[in-house]
């Protein structure tokens, strides 16, 4: 039996028929608050790079790669998102709170965004050119 030769309906994606309107609803709500929360942690990981304000600050040593010094800011965001992830487990769901429970959501977003705690794609990474052209030129070593 080949794998690649049955077809597929693709129209069977996209039918949701078979789910409720409520489950409907609620799926819509929670891929929301996902989609909602991926761009405010990429704003907040925009806002880290563009202003380093949150960034490991590097140091010590005299060689091309120094250990990082601790970071600055990144304890207070990592404290200010696990305050702000209890309050949200803390606050009860109600039709009244939904705005203030997706408001903290968001700042928690942004504060894992900002959080510091990766790597810079601004660091440079030490590698010396030279073997990049005489790689595939070398002849494999017989052993």
């Amino acid at each position: 039996m080949n794998v690649f030769d049955r077809s597929i309906n693709l129209d069977a994606l996209f039918k949701f028929s078979h789910i409720s309107a409520s489950t409907q609803e609620h799926l819509k709500r929670v891929y929301g608050s996902f989609a909602l929360c991926m761009f405010v942690a990429a704003a907040g990981a925009y806002v880290n790079a563009v202003t380093r304000l949150f960034q490991v600050r590097g140091g010590g040593g005299g060689g091309a790669l120094r250990p990082p010094l601790p970071p600055q800011f990144s304890l207070l965001t990592g404290l200010g998102a696990l305050g702000l992830m209890v309050w949200l487990t803390a606050t009860p769901h109600s039709k009244e709170t939904e705005q203030k429970r997706l408001g903290m959501l968001a700042g928690f977003a942004f504060l894992t965004g900002t959080g510091g705690r990766h790597p810079s794609p601004a660091l440079p990474v030490p590698l010396s050119p030279s073997p990049c052209p005489r790689v595939p030129l070398s002849p494999c070593p017989r052993h």
